[in-house]
């Protein structure tokens, strides 16, 4: 209790205002108090009792229009993390691979990273993106024990064993791999019904929203980080389809695979790629990507993408201003490699392709997705330009090699 003079702060004077009325009533009886109170006191005494109800009056105003705790302010906020990650820790496992020889991941991407221009020279590249150890995490996405994963992280395995959070551990095999990201579906008989992870919406993520990853980092077993999403389509040129969530949640070696979730619960991404030489950079296959998974019946679907057989480079504006463009467009051809389909059509080394299938291209993200797009046999009409002319080319999409 504060005392000055006869007043007293410890209760309200008569005129407070009610956290039931209406912001217009309470700030007419909040000036009638002050008026009151400056009558009462001295001047100087007015000063510092003003300061005190204005303080008074905005916690007032604040508390009195708090809504109910809905699902946007989960999202946006930060809810107590100790009980989501209770209800969430019974549907991510740890997975343990036994391999005869390396994984195809770590001299070259995984066989469906392959696919389209996207490939990735430098295999150093690979090796700091792609966790490619005998170590992973994945979770269940259904009550009868799938679960989802990053291809890379099954990719060559003689042996597969899936370790859930009761200590319980069983063998797995591989029911199915997504043609053009890097994503697997396992399968365990448990006995019983699992809890599987809610998969959410990924399109609807925003930059600055929380996001647990939950995961098996180095073998420790089931671990815990937290973060926002930093940036979203992020292009890593791993694959055609490349349109990783970033995050600076925690994502070391033994995360790929593991889930990235929202702060209501849901899956929005499925965690495979970091940058080794940074910090508090990792890389997440958006959620939308699952169902893909989910729905396709491997053993009947063609999985086989439009393959091109080039290595391509955005241009920029001096660029541009050499090739006698007003403005940058199109993407410059680095290298050809020898007997493949745009060998075969007639692009050489230092052509621009400004367009393909009658699409203006933007970039070469977006001319990777256009050729992922295809499947090997169909035809794409290019215009390119060569020594400032530019002519068409027809080019017979290829298969990737294996």
């Amino acid at each position: 209790m504060v005392t000055f003079g006869a007043i007293s702060l410890e209760k309200p004077l008569e005129g407070s205002p009610d956290q039931s009325m209406p912001h217009n009533q309470k700030t007419i009886l909040t000036r009638k108090r002050l008026q009151r109170l400056s009558a009462k006191c001295g001047s100087s005494l007015s000063v510092a009792l003003l300061a005190l109800l204005v303080l008074n009056y905005s916690l007032v105003t604040v508390y009195a229009g708090e809504d109910p705790v809905n699902r946007s302010s989960l999202q946006r906020g930060c809810p107590d993390l100790i009980d989501l990650i209770k209800k969430l820790s019974p549907s991510v496992v740890s997975i343990t691979v036994e391999r005869n020889e390396a994984p195809s991941s770590v001299s070259n991407p995984p066989p469906l990273i392959q696919n389209g221009l996207a490939n990735v020279r430098d295999k150093e590249k690979i090796k700091d993106l792609l966790q490619t150890d005998s170590i992973g995490s994945g979770f269940f996405c259904d009550s009868a024990g799938h679960i989802v994963t990053n291809a890379h992280v099954v990719d060559s395995a003689e042996k597969i064993q899936v370790t859930m959070t009761t200590g319980k551990a069983l063998p797995a095999k591989v029911v199915g791999v997504h043609p053009k990201v890097d994503l697997a579906l396992i399968k365990i008989d448990p006995g019983f019904d699992v809890t599987g992870a809610k998969i959410g919406d990924s399109s609807g993520i925003e930059v600055g929203e929380w996001v647990l990853a939950v995961g098996n980092p180095f073998g420790l077993g089931r671990t815990v980080t937290v973060g926002i999403v930093s940036g979203k389509g992020r292009f890593l040129g791993l694959g055609p389809d490349d349109n990783f969530i970033q995050t600076d949640a925690s994502i070391n070696p033994g995360n790929s695979g593991g889930p990235l979730f929202n702060m209501v619960g849901e899956v929005i991404g499925v965690n495979t790629a970091i940058i080794a030489s940074g910090k508090g950079i990792g890389f997440s296959i958006p959620s939308n990507y699952i169902q893909e998974l989910l729905e396709q019946k491997p053993e009947h679907v063609d999985s086989a993408s439009g393959w091109l057989g080039v290595y391509v480079d955005d241009i920029d504006e001096p660029m541009a201003r050499s090739l006698g463009l007003s403005s940058p467009k199109g993407v410059l051809v680095d290298e050809v490699l020898g007997a493949t389909p745009a060998f075969l059509a007639g692009i050489r080394k230092g052509d621009l392709i400004l367009s393909a299938d009658g699409k203006s291209i933007l970039d070469r993200k977006h001319l990777s997705s256009i050729v992922a797009g295809k499947k090997p046999g169909n035809i794409i009409r290019m215009v390119v330009l060569r020594e400032k002319k530019s002519r068409n080319v027809d080019v017979i999409m290829g298969k990737a090699p294996e």
